[in-house]
């Protein structure tokens, strides 16, 4: 884990356990507020999981789907016999189990990380199932930064990694 990574986990983990404490709290009081702060709190348990949970490939799409969602970009889905145009990012999660949700619009889209390999090309990302039965393609409005790129040099070697797109390869060759 990166060091970088390692700060984030630990003020993950100080808000988490604060939070927590202030819910037992506010357990014995009846308000619609009590349930906002344990959606607060599963929220929180998701941001965990990105860095604990999940493989560097769906950790990078997962981070590219949050650069979406705030800086106002859109993707679009492609998967078995749906096609879903642009479309404003919603929600992005992550459960246990490493399993990935994404809300795009109306839609929700959601896999099983261990389940998946991962083809990376500059604006879209396709991911296939294990056995080949089926595939998601995630089509972004904003492409991969080298900036991205460079903080996951370890996704060369990642075995769920399939096909990186040669202009991604050179961004992240040029962080090692």
């Amino acid at each position: 884990m990166r060091e970088e990574d390692a700060i984030l986990l630990e003020c993950l983990e100080d808000v988490y356990h604060s939070f927590e404490k202030a819910l037992k709290k506010a357990q014995k009081v009846r308000s619609i507020h009590v349930q906002k702060f344990e959606q607060i709190l599963e929220e929180l348990r998701s941001e965990r999981r990105v860095f604990e949970d999940i493989s560097i490939p769906a950790r990078l799409i997962v981070e590219q789907l949050l650069e979406s969602q705030f800086r106002v970009g859109q993707v679009a889905l492609e998967a078995e016999y749906l096609r879903h145009p642009f479309t404003g990012v919603e929600a992005v999660k992550v459960n246990e189990f490493g399993i990935i949700c994404v809300k795009l619009g109306e839609v929700e889209i959601t896999w099983r990380d261990g389940n998946y390999s991962y083809y990376l090309y500059p604006d879209k990302v396709e991911l296939r199932a294990m056995d080949e039965k089926s595939a998601i393609k995630l089509f972004f409005s904003i492409p991969f930064s080298r900036q991205t790129l460079e903080r996951f040099p370890e996704i060369k070697t990642s075995q769920n990694i399939v096909y990186i797109h040669p202009q991604l390869e050179n961004w992240i060759r040029g962080a090692e």
